[in-house]
């Protein structure tokens, strides 16, 4: 894949456009080894009118994350401070609170929920405190757990699902949290830590103990998906690393190499693979491509994340960009990939969204496949304005923005397996 730059983009545009797309590569397939087949049943489709409102509250702003506790309570994390808001299962609100600050009950950097939570409760992962802490308890006596240093030394648990994520996934795995491990750094160069992070080790803490344990090796359990895949002037692949503990007993983690949801149980033991319908994603145009990766090259445009161009200067940018890309379709999908997030229930239930080239961005799609833990698959279709971030066995959570963009935590009712 080769590229030319015009010369009205500056040199900063020209290094960042020539490390996303220019790459000699021998493609990656995006389906699976094996014909899996369409969904087994026809797409379902969950009205606006299905969705159900359980609160809202002024200080509410861009919710990274959501946990719902045993008890019906529910728990979100803001983008900003107050870092927390909570909610009784009848929608009244518990609280609100979190500060940013170094001070002794403040927050440094949380980074997201301990998916399953702890004891009932709803705990945080703090980076720069490098300790788990709980939240869902606002009035009683502050709580946290540090991470062993010598184990996991702070910097180490690190990226969510990518490295441009700002949240960090962990879980319960019985009585201890699964957080991934990973020893990149930006000085060894982008392509290095982004390969450092997509084969983390996911290592198992226990809070009453301290002891740390490894599971797996992402990059040893799973195919290789950089073998024949060479990028020149430090390009690299937007994978994401999805992972989740499903039944709350063992771990489902994507391999994008094969189209499978591999399983393994709490010592690491490979469990029989879920096979996936194929992506679709075997070939992608530059337009697409464009667009996929345009809020990042917009970024590196005005100079700072958030900030917006007109609409007209982001049809001039994406035309732009594709004008640059040369390369075959199937080169330009190798950079891409096929879900964005995946998610697992209580209950084994997998939930994966689907990349949407259509919406750019690298956004996930409205239409998740829901995967059964016998491999059965269909589509569901949620309502827009609707933003997902937990599947229970009966329900979906998230957060919904009306008209005008006011949000509120809620729910929508699921369609029985």
């Amino acid at each position: 894949m080769t590229g030319s730059t015009p010369s009205n983009t500056g040199p900063r545009a020209r290094r960042y456009w020539m490390a996303m797309a220019v790459a000699t590569t021998v493609p990656l397939g995006c389906g699976p080894t094996t014909d899996a087949g369409a969904p087994d049943d026809g797409p379902l489709e969950i009205a606006a009118s299905d969705v159900r409102v359980l609160g809202t509250t002024p200080e509410l702003a861009v919710v990274l994350d959501l946990e719902v506790l045993p008890d019906g309570r529910v728990w979100v994390m803001n983008s900003t401070a107050p870092y927390f808001v909570g909610f009784e299962a009848d929608g009244t609100l518990i609280a609100t609170h979190g500060q940013e600050g170094g001070g002794p009950e403040e927050f440094r950097m949380p980074a997201g929920f301990v998916t399953g939570g702890l004891d009932g409760e709803a705990w945080t992962f703090d980076v720069r405190r490098h300790a788990l802490i709980r939240v869902s308890a606002p009035d009683d006596a502050w709580r946290d757990v540090g991470l062993p240093r010598a184990a996991l030394p702070p910097g180490t648990v690190q990226g969510g699902m990518d490295f441009l994520s700002p949240v960090v996934r962990t879980a319960r795995l019985g009585g201890g949290v699964v957080v991934p491990h990973s020893t990149g750094t930006l000085q060894s160069g982008v392509f290095t830590l982004v390969e450092s992070i997509l084969k983390a080790d996911l290592m198992r803490f226990d809070p009453g103990t301290g002891t740390v344990d490894s599971i797996l090796s992402l990059g040893t359990a799973l195919d290789d998906p950089f073998v024949g895949f060479e990028a020149v002037a430090g390009g690299f692949p937007l994978w994401k690393r999805l992972w989740a503990v499903c039944g709350g007993d063992h771990l489902r983690v994507y391999d994008h190499v094969r189209n499978e949801l591999r399983g393994f149980d709490p010592t690491g033991v490979e469990l029989e693979p879920v096979a996936l319908p194929s992506t679709g994603l075997d070939e992608i145009s530059t337009r697409d491509f464009a667009r996929a990766v345009f809020l990042l090259r917009q970024a590196e445009a005005t100079g700072g994340v958030g900030n917006r161009l007109s609409s007209e200067d982001s049809l001039r940018l994406i035309n732009g960009m594709a004008a640059e890309l040369s390369g075959e379709p199937s080169q330009l999908a190798a950079y891409l990939p096929a879900f964005v997030d995946f998610r697992c229930t209580e209950g084994g239930t997998m939930w994966l969204r689907p990349l949407d080239l259509e919406r750019g961005g690298l956004q996930g799609a409205r239409a998740w496949l829901r995967v059964e833990a016998d491999g059965g698959t269909r589509l569901v279709t949620l309502p827009e304005r609707f933003d997902p971030l937990r599947f229970t066995d009966d329900r979906v959570w998230g957060v919904l923005r009306d008209d005008f963009d006011v949000a509120s935590v809620a729910w929508a009712p699921l369609p029985p397996t």
